[in-house]
């Protein structure tokens, strides 16, 4: 094996985990947007700061 053929290996994989790191960070905003968005009129509704609603219901 040469080392040209590691390095193109090892550039590809590393080309492969962040590809899958930006989706993985993608993915994640999407659900936190929409959970964030879900709860929202609940707790405007409740007239509650968004750390004491998140910490009240995470803690309860």
């Amino acid at each position: 094996m040469s080392i040209a053929s590691i390095t193109t290996f090892v550039t590809v994989s590393l080309v492969l985990v962040g590809l899958a790191l930006a989706l993985l960070l993608v993915t994640v905003g999407v659900a936190a947007f929409q959970f964030f968005a879900a709860n929202r009129p609940v707790r405007q509704a409740r007239q509650e700061s968004i750390r004491t609603y998140y910490r009240q219901a995470a803690f309860s």
